[in-house]
């Protein structure tokens, strides 16, 4: 039984005043807080909880700008301008100790935190029993999200060649913390402890939301489950079942592909018609950690250019060359995020079915498969204006190939640099900046926790090199 004593702070302003007064104290800041059994037993209450959920994932530490752009700046997708704000100026450099921001451990835990009430409270929430499971449902889907977003950036994976010198992952939470005096500090779980908490989470949400969605891409359904369930695969190296997943989510899910004959821009289209999973957004939000900020000219930031390397990738008649424009200072820029909802402000998809044709091909590939590899490319490139391959790659070409074309397909959508780390390959750097590739053996492949959350928690250790 949950305990009954707390009330909603994301629901209110004193959560505002309460997070910033203890920001940085535990790795798991409560986010609840003594006062009543009224919320689990309300199902608007509930609706409220699992409505803060999905504000964290969507959050600037997380999705908003970080986990799509930090990738691409910190691998080769991405060059500065040279006349920027300042954002990703080390990032862009690989400097040591700079990597994905501190603050996503903290959200990726408020968000856990949300959800570990949902997923031990729902059954006591006094509404029906499919509203019930939705609540889990959609919960089990967010923490294992959380814990696979934090597994990336902060841990190797599971059969990464460093495992056997560095083998912990996160600090495993899966009840709720309901105040400050109930947060305890503890070690972090093994890499595998993680990929399995988030299996079974992807997993439990599948039987819960099975024929229970909302209808819509801007709330987990069983389509976005088994999206994640192939991307957690595909990172485990487990390609039977990433490529069973992968299938699952391309055949049920709500968008599906599309032929770019048909459309200048399926970005600027909402919902994107390809999505399986996307986040939504208002104008509320302003500029601030704004993807179309970042990447766009004046009055955006435009700091974070497509590298000379990626555009170099694409032939002529790939459409996708219509995702870039050049500014008139010469630069080019991207055209996934042009501020289609409002000023700055743009829906961003977290899984699209063109996503699972490459792990597809991938997991094809792995399972000595390239004819079904070559024929998911193939698919995918129809769709793009291009030909069938004249000589379809084989053997190392064609993994290369897959590589290639996930950099065409997925650019700025945060995929490059986890990319190269799973795969234990040395990071390349843009030329234009004259930075050093990063070893794929390098401490910095990995994020740094945050200095305050391991002098606060005498059980956290920080990784290898900080």
């Amino acid at each position: 039984m949950i305990k009954r004593y707390f009330k909603i702070f994301a629901i209110s302003t004193l959560l505002v005043s309460f997070a910033a007064s203890c920001d940085g104290l535990l790795d798991t800041e409560p986010t609840v807080a003594a006062s009543s059994d009224q919320i689990i037993q309300s199902a608007s209450g509930m609706d409220a909880v699992l409505t803060s959920a999905y504000a964290r994932i969507r959050s600037d530490n997380m999705y908003r700008y970080w986990i799509m752009a930090g990738p691409e700046v910190l691998a080769d997708n991405s060059e500065l301008h040279p006349v920027n704000s300042g954002r990703f100026g080390t990032q862009a450099e690989n400097a040591h100790g700079s990597h994905f921001t501190t603050g996503l451990w903290s959200t990726a835990y408020r968000l856990i935190n949300e959800a570990n009430i949902i997923i031990n409270g729902a059954d006591e929430t006094e509404t029906s029993q499919s509203h019930r499971d939705r609540l889990k449902g959609e919960a089990l889907f967010l923490r294992g999200m959380a814990y696979h977003e934090m597994l990336r950036v902060y841990a190797y994976e599971p059969n990464h060649p460093k495992i056997n010198d560095w083998n912990e992952g996160v600090i495993m939470r899966t009840e709720p913390t309901l105040g400050l005096s109930a947060a305890d500090r503890r070690p972090r779980g093994t890499v595998l402890d993680g990929y399995q908490q988030a299996e079974m989470d992807f997993l439990d949400a599948l039987e819960l939301l099975e024929g229970n969605d909302r209808g819509s891409v801007y709330f987990a359904d069983v389509a976005a489950v088994h999206a994640g369930l192939a991307r957690l695969y595909l990172y485990w190296e487990r390609w039977a079942d990433a490529l069973n997943h992968a299938e699952e989510a391309f055949s049920r899910a709500k968008g599906g592909l599309v032929d770019f004959n048909d459309y200048d821009n399926i970005f600027d289209i909402l919902p994107n018609p390809e999505s399986i999973f996307e986040l939504s957004f208002d104008t509320f939000h302003g500029s601030s950690g704004s993807l179309n900020a970042v990447t766009h000219p004046p009055p955006g930031w435009f700091d974070a250019l497509p590298s000379a390397e990626l555009l170099a990738l694409y032939d002529d008649e790939d459409l996708r060359n219509n995702l870039f424009e050049v500014h008139t200072d010469g630069y080019p820029y991207i055209l996934k995020y042009t501020g289609t909802v409002g000023q700055n402000t743009d829906h961003l998809p977290v899984f699209r079915v063109a996503e699972m044709l490459l792990i597809q091909a991938e997991a094809h590939y792995e399972l000595d498969d390239e004819e079904a590899a070559v024929e998911a490319l193939e698919l995918l490139r129809s769709h793009r204006g291009l030909e069938e391959y004249e000589t379809a790659p084989a053997g190392e070409a064609l993994l290369e190939e897959i590589y290639d074309e996930r950099r065409r397909e997925l650019a700025f959508e945060g995929h490059r640099w986890f990319d190269l780390k799973r795969r234990a390959m040395d990071v390349p750097k843009p030329a234009v900046n004259l930075n050093p590739d990063v070893p794929w053996d390098d401490v910095r492949i990995l994020a740094p926790l945050s200095d305050t959350q391991v002098e606060n928690n005498e059980h956290l250790n920080q990784n290898p090199g900080y």
